[in-house]
């Protein structure tokens, strides 16, 4: 198994390496998004779209603080909202959508360990959907600890994080990011066009105990905002390499 895991690491590794390599190399142009964008004049960025209500929750715009803004390449695109409503836990959601620089889209897990969380469980799962027409969502789970000081005293908390990568046609629930280099690989290779990942999540924090609760009311909430904003849709036929699929728009 530890072989197995150093193989596919040097695999991925080297997958990695000939992308960035063909990145330079080969004339591309960018992909259309999976999200709704639209241009923004004067700048490399695009407004990216999130619904202002989801259910009876409204929303308030958050800012991506300055530390994020400079980490992220210049013609990275991104916005990020506060769902809430009386008597319930507010539930956050982004999206941030790459331009010409791949390195937008990293894993979830960098986010969560620098804020000083604990990762107890990563799954893969699907959220099915009603609209525009059935089909099963592939997301990636994680819950999530953090130690808070209230009064003076540590307190436990839990985060239940869902996220997944969306392009033109294409979804995915690869955490690796395996699935996705070898998608804009093809893309590069056989059409000249550059796959246009965004990074979606929806993610709160909650009391241990709670999580299956967190969950479920973050799967209600994608089942209802997500056709208002993603344009890539099922039903999907499975990629040969990671959790990728090939969808329909």
């Amino acid at each position: 198994m530890k072989r197995q895991k150093i193989i596919l690491s040097v695999a991925a590794l080297a997958l990695i390496a000939a992308t960035a390599l063909l990145l330079g190399a080969v004339p591309q142009k960018l992909g259309k998004p999976g999200v709704k964008a639209s241009p923004i004049p004067g700048s490399a960025r695009m407004q990216v779209y999130l619904p202002e209500r989801i259910m009876d929750f409204a929303s308030a715009n958050q800012e991506p603080d300055d530390k994020t803004m400079t980490m992220l390449p210049q013609d990275t695109s991104i916005i990020e909202k506060v769902y809430y409503k009386p008597g319930k836990t507010p539930v956050c959601s982004s999206v941030v959508l790459m331009g010409t620089d791949r390195t937008s889209i990293h894993k979830a897990e960098y986010c969560l360990q620098g804020q000083g969380m604990h990762i107890e469980q990563m799954t893969r799962e699907t959220v099915p959907m009603e609209k525009p027409q059935p089909y099963d969502l592939p997301v990636i789970k994680i819950v999530a600890s953090d130690q808070i000081s209230v009064n003076g005293q540590p307190v436990t908390k839990k985060c239940v994080y869902v996220y997944w990568y969306v392009a033109d046609g294409v979804l995915s629930n690869d955490h690796t990011g395996f699935g996705r280099m070898w998608s804009m690989a093809k893309q590069l290779v056989l059409t000249g066009t550059l796959q246009r990942w965004a990074y979606v999540r929806f993610y709160m924090v909650c009391d241990p105990g709670q999580e299956d609760a967190a969950y479920n009311e973050i799967k209600r909430m994608i089942a209802e905002s997500v056709p208002q904003f993603q344009l890539t849709h099922g039903p999907f036929a499975p990629e040969s390499f990671g959790s990728m699929v090939t969808a329909q728009r």
